[in-house]
């Protein structure tokens, strides 16, 4: 039981809502990675969250070499410099990084903490001060990296402070070190519960015994740390950050076209680990609370969607998943007639890749990887063996791992691809979650590249998050409904969640849009859009969008978010096209460091390709210099149908009923919703406007601009009599009134723009247009005579819905590009 200084409540809290994360030497490398790594920890991690840190870069092998360079100096006087060589260079290197990092009262304060650090192993090189454990010196790498992330989260504004795993993980010395669950519980959540909304950095690899000497967790100890971590404290979740997207269906740095999993079953990763699959070691998984926790791969360096979450998935199907290879496997021929040896075989902690028996030979046969060849060459040396073993090289091993294996197509392939080669063994492991092949053959990247393509054909898939449910949503959603298998023909897509401003549907097994909106009414919960962005990650997809279906402010001003967490989005939205300079330039930034697409035609001419037009002519080589015409559907169809004998207000209120204006007709009266169609046509092609830049001539007089909608609603008769005023002055010359937008380059720091009303001759194209219709008149070096012309619907759900649809299509043929190459 916890003592008097926390609550039940307390240690309740921690469970519910505090994760781990772990990240890696690799991703703590450079002064770059530190950043990185504190915007994944500020987008990723919860404010409690617990971060569990490696040595930064390769500071342990430095630590080591100097350690063996030290212990050499007793044999070569020349080795103890090398050693102050060593000590400098690491000097440097990690002072370099809080250099690099820090400023002002932050740089100051750790840096006066790294030269005590400094002199201390100043004085054990000289001989001054005596440090005999390796673990100690080894135990400052982790220390380094804790107190340098925590200070550069707290310099960013972050709540944030550093944890010594020693202050609280206690063991028993022990090859592995022996965890003393009660005590190390207690004292770290004495520690964090306290403290809700502080970030804490936890030293990876590191623990004491009781009597406070440090030990070393071993190989992979930061990750078999951060599980521990996440045990003691039972989080739901530990997310282990790395150099790679989640786990693939075989190595990418060998095989060509994987696919990365969502989801494994914990026997499923704890085979792949035990074959030697280099993401996880299989010790991490010990301390995991199989019913609760789940473990996510993700990568530190390419931050995506993409991940693999490690948990209980008892229903899973049966599948092959993962093709595993390791080039050097060697074999222990056993003498079956000497069966207490073959007995300490079988007790040996180190579990053999595989193993069978010929009983005809009176062989047993032990196969185990390369990296296990000096284990086993000692404990070999310390049991009487006589001459009955003997050691076998010149094997390879090809493994496939996944849920009942033997039940499996997948596994029908495999044994029929591997027929063909030099087999020594095929046979599957003891829970038959793996068929393991032993070959009497180097292994050859090409054979795993033919097995791999054999056996897998996977469609990528996408989850569609689809935000706004009014008109042009419920459009949307019945278009899919009807297209949904040609859809799915490229990738499998499924629609993962619905959102209005304050429910949401969230299904990532895909939601039924049978009925739909009597399932919204049913299921949709009341959400928080920041805890939803953070929280789509873990969707089990290898691509994520967003819709943005919404004229929302709010949600435009979530785009960085959302690209940060791995969403590609496609906007009928014009809010953050439109936004100003420094927030659309912050978005951009955010969409090209992330990598991710952002599709948005239908927010000028609903669906009309003029985005796509513009962009073609670009990428010829062409410079459009100028565009201008009836660039809003609904001032169309208002002044198309306007006339001496018709009430501008009528015409107001049609429009609003037939879904044709905006929800509040006041952006298209104000020009507002053209001005945001002006800028993105602007910055699509380059050019830098901001809505200062444009001349604006509003249709609505000040008084109607600040009141409520239902007023304004009322209140619209007021519009009439200046509507028919500006009529009958165009009528004086023949003219008819239309509302134009239009921006030309001037030279290369000036465009002029403009958007009001303009009289057009009634014979003139601008004033024939379909009600409803939109024109753009396009001059460019190319079509400077004759302009290119651009005309259709330019409003309407079901013309709009269309053109969100050709985004999709678009981003759908972008990513199996991409996948492709």
């Amino acid at each position: 039981m916890v003592g008097t200084k926390i609550t039940e409540e307390q240690i309740q809290t921690v469970a519910d809502q505090v994760q781990v994360h772990k990240f890696g030497g690799s991703s703590l490398a450079d002064a770059y990675c530190y950043r990185r790594v504190a915007r994944i920890v500020t987008e990723y991690a919860g404010a409690s969250d617990l971060v569990v840190v490696s040595a930064a870069g390769d500071t342990t092998n430095r630590i080591l070499a100097i350690i063996d360079a030290k212990e050499e100096a007793a044999h070569d006087e020349d080795s103890l410099g090398i050693a102050q060589v060593l000590l400098n260079q690491l000097k440097k290197y990690q002072q370099g990084l809080i250099n690099d990092l820090l400023s002002g009262k932050h740089q100051e304060r750790i840096l006066e903490l790294s030269e005590q650090d400094f002199d201390r192993w100043q004085g054990w090189l000289d001989g001054e001060e005596e440090i005999t454990r390796r673990p100690e010196l080894l135990s400052y790498g982790e220390l380094w990296s804790a107190r340098l992330l925590s200070a550069l989260l707290i310099q960013q504004g972050i709540t944030a402070d550093y944890i010594d795993a020693r202050t609280f993980l206690v063991a028993d010395d022990a090859p592995e070190p022996f965890i003393r669950v009660e005590p190390s519980r207690e004292a770290l959540l004495e520690r964090i519960a306290p403290h809700h909304g502080t970030r804490f950095i936890v030293t990876g690899f590191i623990c004491r015994d009781p009597e406070g000497n440090s030990l070393i967790l071993g190989r992979n100890g930061s990750d078999y740390s951060a599980t521990l971590v996440g045990s003691l404290i039972d989080a739901k979740q530990v997310t282990i950050w790395k150099d790679v997207a989640g786990v693939y269906s075989a190595d990418p740095r060998k095989v060509e076209r994987v696919v990365s999993l969502p989801i494994l079953d914990w026997q499923e990763a704890e085979e792949l680990a035990r074959l030697g699959s280099p993401v996880l070691h299989p010790r991490t998984f010990q301390p995991v609370n199989r019913e609760r926790m789940v473990i996510a791969v993700r990568s530190s360096l390419k931050v995506e969607n993409q991940q693999t979450r490690i948990g209980q998935y008892d229903d899973t199907e049966p599948r092959g998943k993962v093709l595993t290879a390791l080039s050097e496997v060697v074999l222990f021929r056993v003498d079956l007639s000497d069966a207490k040896l073959v007995q300490q075989f079988e007790d040996l902690d180190l579990t053999p890749l595989i193993s069978w028996n010929e009983v005809k030979q009176q062989h047993a046969y032990y196969a185990y990887h390369q990296n296990h060849l000096d284990f086993m060459t000692h404990w070999l040396e310390q049991v009487d063996v006589h001459d009955h073993v003997t050691q076998m090289s010149g094997y390879s091993m090809i493994a496939m791992v996944g849920n009942r294996i033997q039940e499996t197509e997948e596994y029908q392939v495999f044994k029929r691809e591997l027929s063909e080669q030099n087999l020594r063994r095929l046979s599957f492991s003891p829970d038959a979650n793996a068929v393991i092949a032993i070959l009497e053959q180097k292994l050859d990247n090409r054979l795993l590249n033919r097995v791999h393509s054999q056996i897998f054909n996977y469609r990528r898939s996408l989850g569609v998050l689809v935000v706004g449910r009014g008109n042009i949503g419920s459009a949307w959603l019945s278009l899919y409904r009807r297209l949904r298998e040609r859809i799915n023909e490229q990738m499998d897509v499924r629609i993962i969640g619905i959102v209005n401003s304050t429910r949401l549907w969230l299904d990532y097994n895909g939601v039924e849009l049978t009925d739909w909106e009597d399932s919204f009414e049913q299921l949709a919960k009341p959400y928080e859009m920041s805890q939803l962005i953070t929280e789509l990650p873990n969707a089990p997809y290898d691509e994520l969008v967003m819709l943005d279906l919404t004229d929302s402010i709010e949600v435009a001003q979530q785009y960085p978010s959302f690209f940060a967490n791995g969403l590609h989005i496609i906007s009928a939205n014009k809010r953050a096209g439109a936004s100003g300079e420094a927030q659309y330039n912050e978005i951009r930034t955010i969409q090209r460091e992330y990598k991710r697409e952002w599709y948005y035609n239908t927010t000028v001419g609903a669906g009309l390709p003029l985005n796509y037009a513009l962009n073609d002519l670009r990428n010829q080589g062409d410079e459009i210099r100028s565009i201008s015409g009836i660039f809003s559907g609904t001032m169309s169809w208002l002044f198309e149908n306007f006339n001496a004998d018709v009430k501008f207000s009528d015409l107001v209120r049609e429009a609003k009923v037939r879904g044709l204006s905006e929800p509040d007709p006041r952006e298209d009266l104000t020009c507002q919703d053209i001005v945001r169609k002006l800028l993105i046509l602007a910055r699509e092609i380059g050019l830098k406007l901001d809505w200062q830049d444009i001349d604006i001539d509003s249709l609505l007089p000040e008084h109607l601009e600040d009141i409520s909608l239902e007023e304004f609603m009322q209140r619209l008769p007021e519009l009439d009599d200046s509507m028919q005023d500006l009529y009958a002055d165009a009528q004086k010359t023949g003219k008819v009134p239309r509302l134009l937008a239009s921006f030309a380059r001037q030279d290369d720091d000036y465009v002029r723009a403009r958007v009001g009303i303009e009289y057009i001759p009634e014979g003139d194209m601008l004033a024939n247009l379909i009600p409803g219709e939109n024109i753009f008149v396009i001059y460019t070096d190319w079509y400077s005579e004759m302009p290119l012309v651009i005309s259709g619907p330019g409003a309407g759900k079901e013309v709009t819905a269309g053109g969100v649809q050709s985004d999709l299509n678009q981003l759908l043929s972008r990513l199996s590009n991409r996948a492709d190459d």
